[in-house]
């Protein structure tokens, strides 16, 4: 009979080895629960942004042949391809918000449940995603607004003097890391959002290279899986729009089958990407555990809570 695996804590310190070894573990523990609940509320997502990425694909390729043909497009198909864009970026963020409140949800009754997330109900994850997404949102609008004011920021000092954009250009690499941790903190955390951005500075620049690291990792992985699982699907729209823009719209090309074949493929890549944004998130949360145990030492403070309560 094998032994029990060892619980992933949250709050440890941890080697970049050890935050990239608990994040697949944490996955392939959870592999089943976490692929349950995620297809329950990300599919449907799925399916809407698989419509319009096909739109804004479509519309991409007709808008490059109109230029590399020497003629242009109208207002009103430039408009559509637009809002298709819009819409698609809209839908993609719906599923990067119930991706992360899923995932955090489940890291954190994980660690409260004695059988951890065997058997965990729907209604068990329900409060604590409601919850997070409803945070997210919060976080989407002071993210968009803290992006705007450095894009400005950065784009008076480029006007200034085009010696600016070599320092600006670092200072992004360098500033931009330190908000990745306001995720989990805000997500985890009963906090405000100026304390969660705050928190997420200063544990940041004290564990800066361990952050950059982990995303560099973790990005290479993520998009090696889903470039592999998107190829199918996007060789098939290229297909279609290059036979379209020569004018040969006849064929199986054209049909039915082949429209209802890309469209699943589509379906399988949009989904297969929300899935594996939960890779990214949970890594980032392990490299937020390890932040806060190593600089404000909040591992050994629930150690010593855990043994008082014994």
């Amino acid at each position: 009979m094998s032994s029990e695996k060892p619980l992933i804590k949250l709050y440890r310190k941890r080697t970049f080895g050890d935050k990239l070894s608990d994040t697949f573990d944490f996955v392939g523990e959870n592999f089943r629960t976490l692929l349950k609940y995620i297809t329950y509320l990300v599919l449907p997502v799925a399916i809407v942004q698989t419509f319009c990425m096909n739109n804004f694909m479509t519309g991409y390729m007709e808008s490059i042949t109109a230029i590399t043909s020497g003629g242009g497009r109208n207002l009103a198909d430039m408009l559509q391809w637009l809002s298709s864009m819009g819409l698609y970026m809209l839908v993609q963020f719906v599923a990067i918000i119930l991706v992360y409140a899923v995932s955090y949800t489940m890291m954190q009754l994980y660690e409260q449940r004695s059988e951890r997330l065997k058997g965990v109900t729907f209604d068990e994850l329900r409060p604590g995603v409601v919850q997070k997404c409803l945070r997210q949102l919060v976080l989407l609008v002071t993210s968009i607004a803290i992006f705007v004011v450095i894009v400005l920021l950065m784009a008076l000092l480029i006007a200034a003097s085009p010696y600016f954009i070599l320092p600006v250009i670092i200072i992004a690499v360098v500033v931009l890391p330190l908000f990745v941790l306001v995720y989990p903190i805000y997500l985890f955390e009963d906090t405000g959002i100026v304390s969660a951005y705050a928190k997420s500075v200063r544990l940041g620049w004290k564990t800066w290279a361990g952050i950059v690291g982990v995303m560099i990792v973790l990005y290479i992985i993520s998009s090696i899986i889903s470039g592999l699982i998107s190829t199918p699907w996007y060789i098939m729209v290229m297909a279609k729009n290059l036979l379209a823009t020569q004018g040969n719209t006849s064929g199986f090309v054209s049909s039915f089958g082949y429209t209802a074949i890309q469209y699943l493929l589509g379906v399988v890549s949009s989904f297969a990407g929300s899935c594996i944004m939960a890779l990214m998130c949970i890594g980032i949360a392990y490299q937020y555990g390890h932040a806060c145990d190593k600089v404000d030492g909040v591992g050994v403070d629930q150690d010593i809570e855990n043994f008082e309560t014994l």
